[in-house]
């Protein structure tokens, strides 16, 4: 119970000093929360022995309204001191997560983790920031209570001290069980719920092909599957807490008939005055109510150290420029010296050689999953090489951070991603200071401001998420306009004209022609035509450089480079016919 306390404290950082503030008048308000309770025993004393007097009523009513206010203005300094700091605490810690997410390696992200992020940083930083500053609150108090109001009980008399120090031992060992049931059955509740959040991504994800298969509804069995697995460990997590937590309640039950039964007991041979029984009679149902409400705390307690625990796990994976340096680079050359590379157990790249120069235009051509993506990759340090180097400026990316390395590239990705924002805003993700003539000349060259200029607000045109609002062609414009924004000495276009029409395709060559100057450029293209005019092409199969040279020098060897290029002239002359039936 107490090691929630102790991780959400750690956690805080720089606001633990107010929680640690707060818990002080905690301890406040426990203390005069105990002073009526006194001042009632002082009062049944004086009415007993019929010595009670104006002043002793006077004097009651006063200490009675004073520990009110002074109990209702300790607990108004705990909430102040406590509001809003779970909020902070996670707003931190998100942005935290986002900053060591770009630092992860890209395997990371391919083996399920998609859910397990996802749950993270919503529903389980939702759930800790909404309740933990209330459930820390509620653990103190219900503490500090129980404690001073054993001690009280003890001091007046020592044998019902006894009774309610067994209750409360009692209740910690119960209390213990719930927490053993909670820690066991939340870690599984938590598992279910990354499940079902990668479900539910892939789920949406791949909506249209769900659609067009009719595998809508029940007819979808995975997702349905999931569904009825997560509401069934739900449902399981909540009766495994229904034994331990009677048991939890029947100790405060058994303790307090016990207490009443010596009361009566005691005061029948004048052992205790009357005064006292009826005390407790009224006292004893008060003095647990806050430390038995733990038990309906500890499964959401539980969830979240659940929760807590896996952010842990997600910490505790290692970022991949973890000992890097913020280099500032002298050029922009790139090179491959010996490189080789695995996805796990999938060899793609083998003793791969070469050079680019600052300044020059290199394409990588070959078939698809020859490794061309996961050389552009490799620049960009998105994995690390099992073998080899890749150097940048001379310098090898593992020595430097991930944002000096990315600060000096652009890149355009093969699958275009927009976010849910105008125009404007994802053209400058290239450049987040840079004014609006800055983005339009941007736009200009990537043949991208003519469509958007003719849209009905224009530049401001809100996109919708993963820009389903554009084609294909003009999300693949936008991506270049933030390249040539960004203005990185290094460009890597994957696949950047594979969604373009041949007519757009000729407006955008000429703006990588345009932007070609001054930068080094790779380019990756199963359209040849794109690539006739770099300085060097590298021709890839099976994870090995088979060929290297310019277009002319290419041609005029025999070899893959020549084949891919006749098939593309002869695919030109294709026709689409249609085949009549004989019938």
């Amino acid at each position: 119970m107490l090691r929630i306390v102790r991780t959400v404290l750690k956690l805080a950082g720089e606001y633990a000093g107010k929680i640690k503030i707060a818990f002080v008048f905690s301890i406040l308000e426990s203390i005069f929360a105990q002073l009526p309770i006194m001042t009632v025993l002082y009062i049944l004393i004086k009415i007993v022995s019929k010595s009670v007097t104006i002043k002793d009523a006077w004097v009651a009513g006063i200490v009675v309204f004073v520990s009110i206010i002074f109990r209702t203005l300790a607990k108004w300094s705990v909430d102040m001191l406590q509001s809003g700091t779970g909020y902070k605490i996670f707003a931190r810690e998100r942005m935290k997560i986002g900053d060591r997410l770009k630092r992860f390696p890209m395997g990371y992200f391919t083996e399920g983790n998609i859910g397990n992020i996802t749950a993270v940083i919503t529903s389980d930083f939702e759930f800790v920031e909404q309740w933990s500053m209330e459930t820390l609150s509620k653990i103190t108090s219900g503490y500090l209570s129980v404690t001073l109001g054993t001690i009280m009980i003890t001091i007046l008399d020592y044998r019902i001290g006894i009774i309610s120090i067994i209750t409360i031992i009692l209740a910690i060992l119960a209390l213990k069980k719930i927490q053993n049931v909670g820690e066991y059955h939340s870690a599984i509740r938590q598992e279910a719920q990354s499940r079902l959040v990668n479900v539910v991504i892939e789920y949406v994800k791949g909506i249209s092909v769900i659609k067009s298969l009719n595998m809508v509804g029940d007819k979808s069995k995975i997702i349905t599957k999931e569904f009825h697995k997560f509401r069934d460990t739900c449902l399981e997590f909540e009766e495994k807490f229904v034994p331990p937590n009677f048991l939890y309640e029947s100790c405060f039950s058994i303790g307090i008939g016990f207490t009443i039964l010596a009361s009566s007991y005691f005061a029948f041979n004048q052992t205790i005055n009357i005064s006292f029984m009826l005390m407790m009679l009224i006292f004893i149902f008060q003095i647990y109510i806050p430390f038995k409400a733990l038990g309906g705390l500890t499964a959401d307690i539980r969830v979240m150290e659940a929760a807590l625990n896996r952010y842990d796990d997600i910490k505790d994976i290692k970022i991949i420029d973890e000992n890097g340096k913020d280099i500032k680079l002298n050029n922009f050359n790139i090179e491959f010296k010996d490189v080789s590379f695995a996805y796990e157990d999938k060899n793609v790249l083998k003793n791969i050689n070469f050079e680019i120069p600052e300044h020059s235009m290199t394409a990588l051509v070959g078939a698809s999953g020859c490794g061309k993506t996961t050389i552009a990759n490799l620049v960009a340090r998105f994995w690390d090489v099992q073998k080899g180097e890749v150097l940048v400026g001379g310098i090898n990316v593992k020595e430097m951070t991930c944002d000096s390395l990315l600060k000096n590239i652009s890149m355009v990705f093969q699958e275009v991603y927009l976010f849910n924002d105008t125009i404007l805003n994802n053209i400058k993700i290239g450049k987040p200071d840079a004014t609006e003539k800055e983005v339009i000349e941007a736009a200009k060259k990537a043949r991208c401001h003519d469509f958007i200029t003719e849209l009905k607000n224009g530049y401001d045109t809100m996109i919708g998420e993963g820009g389903s609002t554009l084609s294909g062609g003009e999300k693949q414009r936008i991506s270049i306009a933030r390249a040539i924004l960004k203005d990185a000495p290094i460009i890597l276009l994957d696949e950047a004209t594979a969604s373009v029409d041949p007519d757009n395709e000729k407006y955008i060559q000429m703006a990588i022609n345009e932007l070609v100057k001054d930068k080094t450029l790779v380019v990756i293209a199963h359209r040849l035509s794109t690539v006739k005019n770099a300085d060097q092409i590298l021709v890839i199969d099976k994870g090995e450089i088979i060929q290297r040279g310019n277009h002319n020098e290419l041609i005029e060897q025999k070899g893959q480079y020549n084949d891919f290029w006749k098939r593309r002239m002869n695919a030109r002359s294709w026709k689409i016919i249609r085949l009549r039936s004989n019938a």
